[in-house]
């Protein structure tokens, strides 16, 4: 299957580049139409009857047109989002084939592109797909939600980034660009929504003209859903607001400020619980179509019934209201886009100050997972872009980028297991990139890239482990580790027991009784240190005519390592709490076309990615017996295979479109070590065990597939407008399908998500010149109940998955002044 995918993919190539000639006969000019038309959505608004749009994009810090763009990437309007529901980035799960992205605990978002990626639950590693808003990167995974409202356009950049962009990144880059102030143009707009499960949503614009060179716009939304889990989890209580001033002093300077706001609340994601016989699910587990959630009735006397670890007794019921989940974060931002163009090229500065205050509390991976922390950052980014004027054409940038974080606490509970952290964390990232290319025609161009990195990170804090082992048959009575935002009380200091199984000391016997005993470990640390990483890119453009572009290049990328807690010594070779960087090689060809009077897209990418030292958190121990969560490089994997878009004008009125990614994934060296808490042979993963069980397994997960890496993902799309005497019927039409995927790290069956397909749509009334609309709605038609994440609990039979949202439906309005 694997060798028809690609001779596939090889064929559809040569077939696009052979019929290059009887499209130049056909085609007009690249730029005879710049209506803001997704390549990601059927539509034909703004283009002439029976043509394709076009969408102009930013991905390589010059505006062109999309299907001029040496570079893959997939662009979707603002119009297209809004058409789709998209509020936070894991929607944008069903629009881009390429991307996977859900939620871990809290406001923790994943990003996963072609099976690149990590797991990001806290503030101790980056994200592998750089998230930019507006041209500022936005360094927390955890601050990634809040901006999917009056945009312009989303970008998503695949492959290593770097030698135009301000952070580098190994697996792409998420541009999300919002709708600057327009000049001379008062206008208002605004819709809203309505639909099951009490959902509201509300957004709009106002922008007003300030003469004849500046403009201010004011955006905001309010969206707010009741849960979908039976609880009320999985609910949405979001407001956020975003002003923009416009100033152009000259006719050659340009200078846009931005500041934003956003509030997150209502009780966060929750999961369901399930029980599995190591790794499969068992016939008594509860089903995730019901949708039942840890924390309600049914959850309860299912985690009450399940055997807690080393506590020698099942888990008890969590109390509540004290252990409620919540969230309660606030994000805010200010930044400027100064623009200055020159006779011989463009200088743009972008200045940025974000900050993020985290206070939440979640059950999401089947535990107590608590954390109140304050980050910011500071950023400006410098770059001077040449015009096209001459062959030869340079970009060259500079970028500074200062975060801090201060994490009070953090605490995690298993009721037999708890720790709890307090620390800072500091990054300072500093980097040189820039870009030639050289027309050798005009239509055959080379460029080669380059970027040097520098980073230094700097930690300190300490953590205090807490392990209650009951040392009899069972212990009935022992009382479980409270969910309090402080370590329980010392009361009796026991030392008779010798040096305890899971290390620390032993302190006392919660239950006064000899048969249970809790031991504690404090792990204090203070370090920094430094990364430098030279990367580069080489590639080569060609016009084979005005509307078929090939292009083919290798580039390079690079994230730099970090810290986990451990109470190793520094001295001990990759064991003393620090990470190393990962990197990425990447070969990409590609071609862009347009046929048939401009009325057929047939765009197609070959890709083949080399991943080496992928950062992963698992459980794990240090050699002083200290239960940790550490991050470790785990050697090598390759993602390979081919991306194909289609888009076909059928009609004046009809738009079809087919999205299609196949991925061949898989890890050639993925080796590790995690605690042995039980004493037999399963080591807790799918993945065989190397050497005899010890106090530690060594887990060789060599030759699997990663997680979030579908073999097959097809988006296919229609849009049907029927005229009528006043206005327009507009019927639209998407549908996702995507092969079985890996929804967890430790390769269990339980966490595979099964093929599905999702099914939306929308119909719509516009009135003439789309003053006004209102139309109705549905997502996930069919109601499709999918995973998106399944966690392990520790010490324990059960794991707990997230779920991407039910079957919704409502009714939307618009107005447009």
């Amino acid at each position: 299957m694997k060798k028809v995918g690609l001779y596939s993919a090889i064929s559809l190539l040569a077939v696009s580049v052979s019929v290059s000639g009887v499209a130049a006969a056909q085609s007009v000019s690249p730029e005879a139409n710049t209506s803001p038309v997704s390549s990601a959505a059927p539509t034909t608004e703004g283009s002439p009857a029976g043509q394709l749009g076009e969408i102009v994009v930013t991905a390589q810090r010059r505006s062109e047109n999309l299907q001029r763009a040496a570079v893959a990437v997939t662009a979707v309007t603002g119009d297209t989002l809004k058409l789709a529901g998209v509020t936070n980035p894991t929607q944008l799960t069903s629009i881009v084939p390429a991307l996977q992205v859900s939620t871990a605990a809290g406001p923790y978002n994943l990003f996963y592109l072609r099976g690149v990626g990590n797991f990001n639950s806290n503030a101790f590693s980056d994200s592998a797909i750089a998230f930019n808003m507006d041209g500022v990167f936005v360094g927390r995974p955890s601050s990634t939600t809040g901006f999917f409202y009056d945009l312009e356009r989303v970008e998503v950049v695949k492959g290593p980034q770097g030698t135009l962009y301000g952070r580098n990144a190994t697996g792409g880059a998420i541009n999300v660009i919002s709708h600057k102030p327009d000049l001379g143009k008062f206008e208002v707009n605004i819709s809203a929504e309505y639909g099951n499960y009490d959902a509201l949503r509300i957004d709009g614009a106002v922008n007003i003209p300030i003469g004849d060179r500046a403009a201010f716009r004011i955006a905001g939304i309010r969206v707010k859903h009741d849960g979908y889990m039976n609880n009320d989890m999985d609910d949405q209580d979001d407001w956020g607001t975003r002003a923009s001033l416009r100033v152009d002093p000259t006719d050659t300077l340009k200078i846009v400020v931005s500041a934003d706001y956003f509030n997150q609340g209502g009780n966060g994601v929750g999961s369901t619980p399930r029980l599995a016989a190591n790794g499969v699910a068992t016939p008594s587990t509860l089903k995730v179509d019901d949708r039942i959630d840890l924390l309600s009735p049914e959850g309860q006397a299912f985690l009450t019934s399940q055997p807690n670890g080393t506590l020698g007794r099942n888990f008890a019921a969590i109390p509540l209201p004290q252990a409620q989940p919540f969230l309660d974060n606030k994000y805010w931002g200010i930044s400027s886009t100064i623009d200055w163009k020159t006779p011989v090229g463009t200088l743009t500065v972008i200045p940025a100050y974000r900050e993020a205050r985290l206070n939440y509390g979640s059950f999401t991976p089947g535990f107590y997972v608590r954390e109140k922390s304050k980050s910011d950052q500071k950023s400006v980014e410098a770059r001077f872009a040449t015009t096209d004027d001459f062959p030869l054409r340079a970009l060259l940038g500079g970028f500074y980028y200062k975060e801090n974080t201060n994490d009070p606490f953090s605490i995690v509970n298993t009721q037999n297991y708890a720790y709890y952290r307090s620390e800072t964390l500091s990054t300072e990232s500093k980097a040189l990139f820039g870009r030639l290319t050289y027309a050798v025609t005009h239509d055959f161009r080379l460029s080669v890239g380059a970027r040097q990195t520098w980073e230094d990170k700097s930690f300190d804090g300490s953590l205090r482990g807490i392990t209650r082992i009951c040392l009899a048959a069972t212990c009935p009575s022992a009382p479980p580790i409270p969910y309090n935002t402080t370590p329980p009380a010392v009361p009796v200091v026991v030392p008779t027991f010798g040096t305890p199984p899971y290390g620390g000391i032993i302190s006392f016997n919660p239950d006064s009784s000899p048969s249970l005993i809790q031991t504690e470990g404090t792990i204090a640390t203070n370090d920094d240190r430094k990364f430098k990483k030279f990367t580069w890119r080489a590639g080569a453009d060609w016009d084979v005519t005005p509307r078929n572009l090939i292009y083919a290049s290798y580039e390079t990328g690079f994230k730099a390592g970090g810290f986990y807690y451990s109470a190793d010594n520094p001295a001990t070779p990759n064991k003393e709490g620090v990470y190393r960087p990962e990197t990425i090689s990447a070969f990409t060809i590609g071609s862009k076309n347009r046929f048939l009077n401009n009325r057929v897209q047939v765009n197609l990418e070959l890709f083949r990615w080399r991943y080496k030292g992928q950062q992963i958190a698992h459980l794990g121990i240090d050699t002083q017996g200290n239960i940790i969560f550490p991050i470790e490089n785990v050697g090598k994997g390759t993602f390979q295979g081919f991306e194909l878009e289609t888009r076909f004008a059928a009609t004046a009125t009809t738009t079809l479109t087919a999205d299609l990614q196949y991925l061949d994934a898989k890890y050639n060296s993925f080796v590790y070590t995690t605690p042995n808490l039980n004493g037999g042979a399963f080591n807790g993963t799918g993945c065989p065990n190397a050497g005899t069980p010890g106090q530690v397994y060594t887990v060789n997960c060599s030759g699997k597939r990663p997680p979030n890496a579908p073999k097959w993902t097809l988006n296919l799309g229609g849009q049907q407008t029927i005229p009528l005497g006043s206005g327009n019927l507009v019927f639209d039409a998407r549908a996702h399908y995507q092969s079985k995927s890996l929804t967890g790290v430790e390769f269990l069956p339980i966490e595979d998500q099964r093929a599905y397909w999702l099914v939306d749509g929308a119909l719509t009334y516009y009135s003439p010149g789309r003053r006004y609309s209102i139309g109705v709605f549905a997502n996930n038609i069919f109601n499709k109940t999918v995973i998106s994440n399944t966690f392990p609990t520790p010490f324990s039979n059960f794991y707990s998955s997230t779920l991407r949202p039910p079957r919704t439906f409502g009714v939307r309005a618009g107005a447009n002044f």
